[in-house]
């Protein structure tokens, strides 16, 4: 209900929207030069209608009970549904607006559509909505299968669903694609003569019979197998001349000599190793500073680190991501100066058919307006829109390719962004640099050994002395909150631990922390001891310490200590997050089995 609500209240906005603008609305596809603009103008109307209608789709699923239970499948198909109803419910509007504006607009609207739904889908969504079916149905057995060797296993998993998948995606295209075999001589002997140059002469290459400003190659080769398929725009025919229509064949095909399709899938490999990896070392690092620099309070501030490892894992993440789009890139540069300088293409034809391809086109007056109302996009946009871009810019892409042929580097030439940090980090290998750098690190080494070295006899003194002899030891009173190792508890633990009643008063008098003081007590899993210390210092706690003191007992199991605290009255106004940590902790440890149980 919830869901048909929302999406009501989506067709009830476009519905207030559009009888704002009618007038401009119909007047716009009156006044537009040609039914191709008409058709951008429905098309644009009719896919702002679709996408209000999926967020609000969204954000119902957000708020409902089933939140994030639906995958990128579950989405897909969800949006699929979208379109098909979207244009049920369009078709109305479409013959409301033909009473009004006199114009036959349903049949050409359809059209173009259907068209374009088969290959935007072909394009976009196909290769994705595969590779998560197919995920789906191989992945289930993998940690069954390979056990302790479970990663090794997903990254084979990994490689056959992606091969796999550009296998299945070609036979899926060539249906859903509307395209033709080339037949016009011209064109077929630009073709064969790209492919003779690259050794693949039987490639499969077919027109799109669409209005798309694009050629490109789907499909594998391996060993003497191979269907890979070149696709081929119909506007590539109809705006570039025959010698720009050459370069670009040579684009395309320079991206098959250089195997950029078997790279992109062992640059994915590479790329999920690197965020797995790193993902552990972030987690690893931060949770051990912060046990490092907290102590034992660590699960105090347990949010803000969570927080650190939240936000170091998503630049991560981003990081990862950012390279391999640099790497996709760094195809494109690859794949135009090949054309260029290896199989020949005319450097001004190439230019000039670049510049023709990546030229908007032109639109409608009322399409513009709206265009400009939105204004120059700002800089987070612009970096977004450049660093996970798979092709560079038209300028930067002319510049380099020009760049490689006057100072005569190879066409694989690219400075990549590892290479730009090894360079920058080379900059510490600087004596300048590196010997204060050097003599950082041996002092802090310095400090380390001699730490764990003080540590080391501070703790066995306190094992093998008598408590007189630590009575009248003043070093340990002064030192006894502090850790006298670089990570673990404090002094007074190795203190409590003696359960010397006298030497605990002693140091509590003078100045122990109470808090902690009680949680040692608690790893003696001595009741009446816990007791006793509890009730003569509990109004002195704060609710860290108390809350310290509970969860040592949950996460000891020590069941007497912690009814003990959770019968006690400030338990009520403990925090609920706290209450619910605790909670969790004790049931998991009493599900535990003890190690002395046969089963």
């Amino acid at each position: 209900m919830l869901y048909v609500l929302f999406l009501v209240i989506a067709i009830a906005y476009n519905l207030k929207k559009f009888r704002k603008e009618r007038p401009a609305f119909l007047a716009s596809l009156v006044e537009a030069k040609n039914a191709s603009h008409r058709v951008m103008i429905l098309g644009h109307h009719f896919y702002v209608f679709i996408f209000e209608g999926f967020l609000a789709f969204i954000v119902a699923h957000l708020i409902s009970e089933r939140a994030m239970a639906i995958g990128i499948v579950g989405l897909g198909a969800v949006y699929l549904c979208l379109l098909f109803s979207g244009f049920f419910i369009y078709q109305f509007f479409i013959r409301y607006v033909e009473r009004h504006t006199q114009l036959e607009l349903y049949d050409s609207f359809k059209g173009h559509l259907v068209k374009e739904l088969r290959v935007n889908f072909a394009m976009v969504m196909l290769p994705i909505l595969v590779y998560a079916i197919l995920n789906w149905l191989f992945q289930d057995g993998v940690y069954d299968e390979w056990g302790s060797l479970w990663f090794i296993g997903l990254l084979f998993n990994i490689i056959f669903v992606s091969v796999l998948t550009i296998f299945c995606t070609v036979i899926i295209m060539l249906r859903l694609i509307p395209n033709r075999e080339i037949i016009e001589p011209e064109y077929l002997e630009i073709i064969g003569h790209r492919l003779q140059q690259v050794g693949q002469p039987n490639m499969r290459i077919r027109w799109i019979e669409t209005d798309i400003k694009n050629a490109f190659v789907v499909g594998l080769k391996l060993l003497s197998f191979s269907n890979q398929t070149m696709f081929v725009g119909r506007a590539l025919r109809t705006t570039l001349t025959l010698a720009e229509f050459d370069a670009v064949i040579a684009h395309e095909l320079a991206h098959v000599a250089n195997r950029h399709i078997h790279k992109r899938v062992i640059d994915l490999m590479k790329n999920f190793i690197s965020i797995i990896v790193g993902l552990g070392i972030i987690m690893l690092v931060v949770f051990g500073v912060s046990f490092l620099y907290w102590g034992e309070d660590a699960y105090l501030h347990a949010g803000l680190t969570t927080a650190w490892v939240v936000t170091l894992c998503l630049a991560w993440f981003v990081f990862n991501y950012s390279l391999l789009f640099d790497t996709l890139r760094s195809h494109e540069f690859e794949a135009d100066a090949y054309a260029v300088m290896v199989l020949g293409a005319d450097l001004e034809a190439f230019k000039s058919a670049l510049s023709k391809l990546t030229t908007q086109e032109e639109l409608p007056e009322y399409l513009a307006r709206k265009t400009r109302r939105t204004g120059e996009k700002g800089p987070v946009s612009k970096w977004l829109a450049r660093t996970f871009s798979t092709h560079p810019e038209l300028a930067s892409r002319i510049s380099f390719l020009e760049h490689k042929l006057a100072a005569k580097l190879p066409f694989n030439y690219y400075v990549s962004t590892p290479q730009r940090l090894k360079h920058w980090l080379g900059h510490l290998l600087d004596w300048r640099i590196s010997m204060p750098l050097a003599a950082s690190f041996l002092v802090t080494l310095g400090w380390v050994v001699w730490t764990l070295k003080t540590g080391t006899e501070t703790i066995a003194f306190v094992n093998e002395a008598t408590a007189d002899e630590i009575i009248r030891n003043r070093s340990i009173t002064e030192m006894i909150n502090d850790r006298p190792q670089l990570v673990g508890p404090t002094l007074m633990y190795y203190v409590v631990k003696k359960r010397d009643e006298r030497l605990i008063n002693h140091f509590l008098a003078a100045g122990a922390y109470k808090g902690k003081t009680l949680m040692y007590l608690s790893t003696l899993k001595d009741y009446n001891l816990l007791e006793k210390y509890y009730s003569r210092y509990h109004t002195e706690l704060s609710d860290d310490d108390y809350f310290l003191v509970l969860r040592k007992t949950a996460q000891l199991n020590f069941t007497e200590g912690y009814r003990l605290l959770v019968n006690a009255r400030r338990f009520e106004d403990l925090d609920p997050s706290y209450k619910e940590t605790v909670s969790r902790l004790y049931q998991s440890g009493r599900t535990r089995a003890p190690a002395s149980t046969k089963r």
